[in-house]
């Protein structure tokens, strides 16, 4: 399960006498990584009290606060899946993600109670969910995990909705695990690094940003705003807050200025790569990472490091993940040089669309 992984990292860091390495730096309040796991199990226990069950389906809506990656961990600790959506959706799309997922409890940050106040099911605001679980103790870390059985949901995300309704894509554990780990040894995070988060939950090209760098010892920098910070103000935010490591969309990248000194791991994603942003990005000492993957294959299924004097391609497959190159009429195997199109396979496939069996 992903939390087992978190915890296992716990238990490392702590381990070698470090157990307040920072796992969290939100405007300068820094949670180390055994304090936010031992907090997720504490709101754990408030939402076991509250009846969230094994297999529950929970709505997530939060902001980038502390409590609010403790609040996803603890979803995961009481073996439910966690739905997120963005405070942004129109209310006719929240409510239509509630009703397809089967989403019973929603976890919302205050600003965003309203939001589904009138939907049916359990609400718990995150202010509610940290105010409860100081009555708790932490449960005690039971150590390595036993044999589990068969393989479980951990999440759905819905996608944009741009061809009709919205579908949502159902991951296993053991697709989103095998991508943490392999992202994780792939990217070349280390413990020490500081990597902004600033993407919506809603959008899985956030994992790149929160589980790959946790896993790797490497701590979270939160933007605490509303909005998506761009161009010079994020800029800024990078610049103060020492931002080792940064996972953006590439016509993001082009808004900001590239005099981010320490910055020494650049992946781009989720669009084409301009040729002369990887030029004037790319600079000694710093990596700069392309990847390429649908929702469907759990996040990046491809991936290559950028070099200015080569030509952007969406390189090779991840480890665990293969990748053939399909005729478009007749799915057999393309001609070396031939157009066709990517097919994915490996561990990384979702479930499926939810109730969308066609």
């Amino acid at each position: 399960r992903l939390h087992h992984l978190f915890e296992a990292r716990c238990r490392e860091i702590e381990a070698a006498g470090r157990g307040d390495q920072a796992a969290i730096d939100v405007g300068g309040e820094i949670t180390g990584f055994v304090a936010l796991e031992r907090r997720a199990s504490q709101m754990a226990q408030v939402l076991r009290q509250k009846g969230v069950r094994p297999g529950d389906r929970v709505g997530l809506i939060l902001d980038r606060s502390m409590a609010a990656y403790a609040a996803l961990i603890s979803v995961l600790k009481v073996e439910a899946a966690f739905v997120p959506l963005d405070g942004k959706f129109p209310s006719e799309r929240i409510r239509f993600i509630a009703e397809d997922a089967g989403i019973e409890t929603f976890i919302v940050a205050g600003p965003w109670a309203g939001l589904v106040a009138d939907i049916g099911v359990g609400v718990v605001t995150l202010d509610e969910l940290a105010a409860q679980a100081d009555a708790f103790a932490p449960e005690p870390d039971v150590g390595p995990v036993p044999e589990l059985p068969a393989d479980k949901l951990c999440y759905i995300i819905y996608t944009s909705g741009s061809t009709g309704r919205p579908k949502g894509v159902a991951v296993n554990h053991s697709s989103i695990c095998n991508f943490v780990r392999v992202a994780a040894q792939s990217y070349g995070y280390r413990p020490g690094d500081r990597v902004y988060q600033g993407i919506t939950f809603a959008f899985d090209f956030s994992v790149e940003e929160l589980w790959v760098p946790l896993l790797a010892g490497a701590t979270l920098v939160p933007s605490a705003a509303d909005t998506q910070l761009v161009g010079r103000e994020l800029t800024r935010f990078l610049t103060e807050n020492r931002i080792t490591g940064f996972c953006c969309v590439p016509t993001l990248l082009a808004t900001m200025e590239d005099e981010l000194d320490v910055l020494r791991l650049l992946l781009v994603s989720g669009e084409a790569c301009p040729q002369d942003l990887d030029q004037r990005w790319h600079r000694p000492g710093r990596r700069m990472l392309n990847a390429y993957g649908p929702t469907e294959a759990t996040v990046t299924a491809t991936w290559t490091e950028l070099q200015p004097d080569k030509a952007v391609t969406i390189g090779g497959p991840l480890a665990t993940y293969t990748i053939a190159i399909l005729e478009t009429e007749t799915n057999q195997l393309a001609e070396p040089g031939a157009v066709g199109e990517v097919a994915i396979a490996g561990v990384g496939l979702a479930v499926g669309y939810v109730n969308r069996e066609d």
